[in-house]
């Protein structure tokens, strides 16, 4: 019956473990975090904006949406020195202050018909820290489509993660001649602590407590002793 009762105290147990976690599955809480995209050009004074990225900070994914003439600013049409540069910066809408930059050259972004990559570096707390601004091509040419002016973006996360901890040895001892110093062998548990084991060792040799006379016996003893006949 115990045994019947312990197995069903374990199922109920088990039953409600699953069940909490499956609802803790089902019901995630979503966080988000928003950040805003800024661009410019160098010889501009100003940034304007670009779009916004939205990371999903419970799952560690990024999403981008801007608008179709984000590129309205910029007159791509004008033959721009090589060395002129794209500069992008996004600025955290929780706090204002923390703001992160890139830049590329602009004849890449052209070459690239303005399909780029941002990704997105999240430290412990899922916080942006860093980000690195890619094109899809990596040198300059002149057969530009003049004509795109959309941005074809994607975004992707790296979060941070903790290092591997080094293994640091001990510098070897030398003798003065440069021989190596051997370093003493480490003692055993056992001779380390072996005055632990002297009580133990005692009264495993002194046996226990001498054996008390069973009452059966005595009542026996007695018992012959009242049948005696009594002589006259």
């Amino acid at each position: 019956m115990m045994e019947l009762a312990r197995c069903v105290f374990i199922l109920t147990l088990l039953f409600w473990l699953l069940n909490n976690t499956f609802s803790a599955l089902g019901h995630e809480e979503v966080r988000k975090h928003n950040y805003t995209v800024y661009h410019k050009l160098s010889h501009h004074t100003e940034y304007s904006k670009r779009g916004e990225i939205v990371v999903i900070t419970s799952r560690a994914i990024a999403e981008y949406s801007g608008p179709e003439d984000a590129l309205s600013n910029f007159d791509m049409t004008k033959n721009m020195g090589e060395n002129e540069l794209y500069l992008v910066k996004i600025v955290d809408n929780e706090n204002l202050n923390h703001v992160t930059k890139s830049f590329t050259k602009l004849c890449l972004l052209k070459s690239s018909n303005f399909e780029d990559e941002i990704i997105i570096h999240l430290d412990k707390n899922n916080e942006l820290f860093h980000f690195d601004y890619y094109t899809s091509s990596d040198q300059c040419n002149n057969t530009i489509n003049q004509h795109t002016g959309v941005f074809k973006t994607n975004v992707q996360t790296i979060k941070a993660v903790n290092g591997v901890v080094p293994k640091l040895n001990k510098a070897v001892p030398l003798r003065e001649d440069g021989t190596v110093e051997k370093p003493p062998e480490e003692k055993s548990f056992i001779q380390k602590y072996w005055w632990y084991f002297i009580p133990l060792a005692i009264i495993l040799l002194t046996g226990g407590p001498p054996e008390e006379p069973q009452q059966g016996g005595q009542q026996q003893q007695r018992g012959g002793q009242a049948a005696r006949p009594v002589r006259q």
